[in-house]
């Protein structure tokens, strides 16, 4: 049998994208053996307080209908594993960060809510970097339409207090989804200002740019390749 991905974890340019392939796995087990909104692991405020501190971490892994973890871990899975390319490290950071200021909004900036599920924040922090990934790699207008889209998307949003494509069991929490977006931007400007790459991370970009250059790939097809694969 033929190993599609070797030991150094890359394949052809692209690398398998571990961190996002775990926590997809791990988000479909949760919902397979405990269904929606399992009542030991969402976000609870009153349980949080009495000590069951492991909510702040699963609530954002368990979900609270059957569209709503599909939606959440489709997204997840396809924005991660493309996010993951540009570097692992990068990817696992902004999650967590994420994780944390979403966890600090609900705690302390959103005291009405009791309970809480979902991956949307860290969903909105990954969908941010991946679009300022595809614009320094292509600034297609493609590229540019989609991040309007989502812009508008959001202010709809912001404005409405509801979810324009998705109905949930539970009401989505808009603020988590412009929380996440906040720390994709500031994520950003920090990574602008130090060095987020490993080396191995910037050998990896500039293989990809020897990979390209060579001909492999035609400039037109790779924002549609980079989706497919």
């Amino acid at each position: 049998m033929i190993n599609a991905f070797p030991a150094t974890g890359e394949c052809g340019g692209l690398r398998l994208p571990r961190f996002t392939l775990g926590i997809t796995t791990l988000a479909i087990a949760l919902y397979a053996l405990f269904g929606p909104a399992p009542e030991l692991w969402v976000f609870d405020r009153v349980a949080i307080a009495q000590g069951e501190w492991w909510r702040l971490v699963s609530g954002h892994l368990v979900h609270s209908d059957f569209e709503h973890a599909f939606w959440d871990i489709l997204a997840f899975a396809l924005i991660g594993a493309l996010v993951e390319q540009s570097g692992s490290g990068r990817t696992r950071a902004a999650a967590a960060i994420s994780l944390l200021m979403v966890d600090a909004w609900l705690w302390w900036g959103a005291g009405y809510l009791r309970w809480y599920c979902g991956l949307s924040g860290i969903i909105n922090t990954l969908l941010v970097l991946l679009i300022d990934q595809l614009w320094r790699e292509e600034k297609s207008v493609w590229v540019a339409l989609g991040a309007a889209g989502y812009g508008i998307k959001l202010l709809v949003e912001a404005v409405t207090g509801n979810a324009l494509l998705t109905a949930t069991a539970w009401p989505s929490v808009v603020s988590v989804h412009l929380v996440g977006v906040a720390v994709a931007v500031v994520f950003l400007i920090f990574r602008g200002s130090g060095n987020w790459k490993t080396g191995s991370e910037n050998n990896f970009h500039y293989g990809r740019a020897a990979y390209r250059k060579n001909g492999v790939r035609e400039q037109k097809t790779l924002i549609f390749e980079k989706i497919v694969l």
